[in-house]
């Protein structure tokens, strides 16, 4: 049996559901490359690991719920902080008896740093990336085994490449140095610095 083509209607459907899925992928993906800057900044501005994660879950709650009123192409992390920071200011108002160790203007003032410290984190991942391309090869590839997911130790990376751990170890701190001095050149070079 042949299938039948799809009414306009229903392509119309599965187009606009081809979107929506295409919209939500996207705006997890921008989720996820946020979630620890938005915890750290969570911590930064509560001083208390376990009450950022308290507030975190609160946080992600929203973010979601909000999620279809956030425009991809724009801030996502002004976008985010500022949704975090109302949840800081609440759960602050509810917890008034616990105490704070930071008044509420030093939270303010630390909630407008920590949302300027995430465009210069981006500037700096993109730099890293390009310094990571700079490398000699055999640099770039120490760095990508000493640093992947699965990594192994040092002494196991030496002991594949038949040299001692600590001149690996030294390797890679030079190696280090240079990344570190070349991210500052180029984020000076760009001004950002």
């Amino acid at each position: 049996m042949a299938e039948q083509p799809l009414a306009q209607s229903d392509r119309g459907d599965n187009g606009a559901s081809l979107a929506a899925d295409q919209r939500r992928d996207a705006f997890a993906r921008l989720f996820a490359k946020y979630d620890r800057w938005l915890f750290s900044y969570l911590v930064t501005l509560l001083a208390n690991p376990a009450h950022a994660e308290e507030v975190f879950q609160e946080v992600c709650v929203v973010v979601w719920r909000m999620s279809d009123q956030f425009e991809l192409g724009t801030d996502f992390v002004k976008w985010v902080s500022v949704i975090a920071h109302n949840q800081v200011r609440k759960f602050r108002r509810q917890s008034k008896r616990s105490g704070f160790p930071l008044s509420d203007e030093t939270c303010e003032r630390l909630a407008a740093d920590a949302a300027r410290g995430a465009d210069l984190f981006d500037f700096r991942r993109d730099a890293l990336r390009g310094c990571l391309a700079k490398l000699h090869a055999r640099d770039r590839q120490l760095v990508q085994r000493c640093y992947s997911e699965s990594s192994a130790s040092f002494k196991t990376i030496a002991e594949d490449l038949g040299r001692p751990a600590n001149t690996v170890y030294k390797a890679l701190n030079r190696i280090r140095r240079s990344l570190h001095e070349c991210i500052d050149r180029t984020l000076s070079a760009e001004g950002l610095l």
